[in-house]
Order: C-alpha cells, then structure tokens, then sequence
C-alpha cells in the first residue's frame, strides 16, 4: 500500500480493543482500516468517522441509533456490523472484513456485467434492501462501491453510516448519497423513505446493464440537475438487443415522483427479471455523454426549491479560487441558507483578495492552491485587513497534505479535506458561523 506521505498515525494503534492496520479505503464520511480484535483475534473493517461529522451532536445521535438498528440487522447479502462506539474521541464502526473487491471496480474493468449477473447481484441488495426498510433503516448510499463482491456473492455496506430513519426524523439538506445514484428526494433535501433507496438500486443497475450511470454530464451540477429534470435514458437504445420491455421498468424505478415507483426493491427487481426472461449475453455499445450536459470545468447554478430550515439570517458566503465540484457541493449543501458569491477558480491571488475585501462575507471558502501566490498568501493578505476581522477562512485541501506544517500554519480558521460532502461542510459551516446560520 502507498504511505502517505506524512504518515498515518492510527495504522499500529489501538481502538477500542481493535489493532488498526492498513488503510484500505476513504470517503467523504470517514475512513476505512484492516483491523483485529485483540481479544478475540478476529479480522473487522474498522471504519472511523470523519472528525468535523463526529463533532456534531446531531450526527452522533443519529449514529448511535443507527448503529444499533444496524447491528440487529440480519440478512445473507449485508455486512455484518459487529461493534459501534466511541473511543479515545473518535466515532467508529466495525465490520465483517470482505476480501473481495467491490460493483465498482468490476464495473471499471468490465464496463458492464452480463444482464444475469446484474439481475443476480441487484437482486440481492434489493432483499437486503428490504429486510432494512422493515425495521426503518434507510441506506441512503446504496453505489457500486458499497456492493462488496466475494465468491460471487454481493454484500451491502455502510448500514451504520445511514441515516434518515422512517419514523419520521427529517435530514433535510444531508445529501450523503453519491450523486449518480441519489434520489430527487434526497437531492432537495425532503424527508426519505426506502423509495429513495429503490431509485438508488434502479440506477446501480442501469450501470451494471450499460457501463454507465443513468446521467453522465461534465459536472457535478448537471448531474443533481439530470436527476431532477431530465427523462431516464431507454436502456435498449444504449446497449441494442435489451428488451424495451425493460425501459419502462427501469424509468419507473428512477420515476421522479417516490409514489409511482415499485411497492419494494423486491418489486422492482421482480419485473427486472420477468422483463428479462429468455435474454442471452450482448455487445455492449461505448457510453455517450449527453449534448445537453455542461462543458468540463463549467459549473452552472442548481435550480433547486428551497431546502426548509429554520435560519436566523442569511450569512455571506465567498467560494473563491475552488474547483467546480466543490461549488456543486457548495451550492447543495447551502442552498436556500446562504448568499453564496463566487471568483473563478482560475483568477489570480490578487483577484481574489480584491473581491472578498469588498465583499467582506461571513466565510471565505478558499482552495489550497488557490491562485498564483496560493491561500497562505491570501489568508494573510485578508488578515492584515481591520475591516475583515470578523470574517472567517475555510481552506478545502487534499487528504495527502492535510497534515502538512504549511497547511496548519495558513492561518485559516478551519480546513476541510478533500473529499468531502455537503453534509460535512454544512457542519463546518454550523462550527465557523454558529447561531448566525442557525440550525436544523
């Protein structure tokens, strides 16, 4: 494995009765580690949360309930969880240890699977889906990469880091779910239930049948708004010789409206099959990008409604010199919440001081390597300015320089390491600006 090149402190230690061992995955909720129970000499999955998502009450309540709803959980295609807590500070969750690879990366190196081992592995999320909805876990992250593969078997992962019971407990604005996949619901913010997961499973089969997601575009924003506006392609037209029959299954799968979608994930995979009776193995055609997604680099602005959330004033937010996938997140993450102003991503250190100087926002979003000079210059730019003594930095950086002296040394009040998701920086942004932003 590639050491990281401030080296990982966690890999020899100990949490809570585990030895952490090599770092085998990261996402936006936190990271993932080879682990052993001391005592009982067993190999887990440890997972451990990211510490700006750990720090937050609400999300810490939310895990603990989770956690236990998820480890009562008991179906032959979910991981097992086998222990969830706190240690030393640090929210984690341990589970079965999967030596298989994952949907994902099959999907990276096949392109698409043969329509039976796609109706074989999504029929079995779709029961492990199910099982969940009767005791009122929602998954909310159901992507290739959360389908573990071992013996030809699939196996659903990350029930602990799922959030949005249906008891009736709203997440409004928490879009955990990895865009490609995730619901309409879920992308404006309403109350779930385990409709959003179906349309999650129709979109993962989609990409198993064709090799793609059901709306590749050129950015980030095109994607959420695809999901939101654009018609479901005609799986047949994209990979010739599948029925039509099953066009309209998957459409009513990733139908907009959660009501006119399958009773179940059973449901919906029932017809998969029937639609598919008799089919033998095809070519499959090169995906296409559709003319109507954005240029690379070009993010446009999210027609999004309003997120509801009680707020007791709009703060002022500056995303200076960011990439175009941290603006899509951006503007997920705060829509309806704040003012957000941008500055190119390409301008200048001193474009970028220029602007939020007459600006003068509440938070300053900036990029490591923003501009020529790059955000150490900036910062101290900003901060030798009585008038913008009030405003605070929050610096976006990649994992692999995170521990870096010269990050910590910046001057920012917070960082936030790439990548990341609007759930975690709808809790910087809470942590930064507190009551002025108010809280769900």
């Amino acid at each position: 494995m590639k050491e990281e090149p401030f080296g990982d402190p966690r890999v020899g230690s100990t949490l809570a009765g585990y030895r952490v061992g090599e770092l085998i995955g990261r996402g936006g909720m936190g990271v993932v580690y080879r682990a052993e129970h001391l005592r009982l000499g067993r190999r887990a999955a440890l997972k451990i949360v990211a510490p700006e998502l750990a720090g937050d009450p609400a999300f810490r309540d939310r895990f603990a309930r989770e956690a236990r709803a998820a480890a009562t959980l008991e179906h032959a295609h979910v991981v097992p969880v086998y222990d969830a807590g706190e240690a030393d500070g640090e929210l984690y969750l341990a589970m079965r240890l999967v030596e298989g690879g994952d949907l994902a990366a099959e999907l990276e190196a096949r392109g698409a699977l043969d329509p039976a081992r796609a109706l074989e592995l999504c029929g079995q999320m779709a029961g492990a889906l199910d099982a969940a909805h009767a005791v009122g876990l929602i998954h909310r992250d159901v992507k290739p990469a959360n389908v573990l593969l071992e013996d030809r078997q699939g196996y659903l992962s990350d029930f602990g880091l799922a959030f949005g019971p249906t008891s009736g407990e709203t997440t409004r604005g928490d879009l955990v779910g990895t865009i490609h996949y995730a619901a309409p619901e879920q992308i404006q913010g309403r109350t779930l239930d385990g409709r959003a997961d179906q349309y999650a499973l129709a979109a993962v089969l989609h990409h198993c049948l064709t090799g793609r997601p059901p709306f590749p575009r050129d950015s980030d924003a095109a994607v959420l708004r695809a999901h939101l506006r654009d018609p479901p392609p005609r799986v047949s037209e994209l990979r010739h010789g599948l029925p039509p029959t099953l066009d309209e299954v998957i459409a009513r799968g990733l139908d907009k409206v959660p009501k006119r979608r399958f009773a179940s994930c059973a449901a919906l995979m029932g017809a998969v099959a029937e639609a598919l009776e008799g089919f033998e193995e095809l070519e499959l055609e090169p995906p296409s990008v559709s003319p109507e997604g954005d240029r690379p680099g070009v993010v446009t602005l999210i027609d999004l409604p309003p997120i509801k959330a009680t707020w007791d004033r709009r703060a002022q937010v500056l995303l200076a010199a960011v990439d175009a996938q941290t603006r899509a997140l951006a503007r997920v993450a705060l829509a309806g919440r704040c003012e957000i102003r941008e500055v190119e991503d390409d301008e200048e250190s001193e474009r970028v001081i220029a602007a939020a100087k007459e600006q003068s926002p509440d938070l300053l979003v900036l990029d490591w390597n923003a501009g020529g000079q790059g955000a150490a210059a900036i910062v101290a730019a900003l901060r030798d300015d009585p008038a913008l003594g009030e405003m605070k930095v929050l610096l976006t950086v990649e994992w692999t320089l995170a521990a870096s002296p010269d990050v910590r040394a910046a001057g920012a009040d917070a960082t936030l390491e790439k990548p990341f998701s609007p759930l975690q920086l709808q809790v910087k942004l809470r942590r930064l600006l507190g009551a002025g932003v108010g809280h769900q």
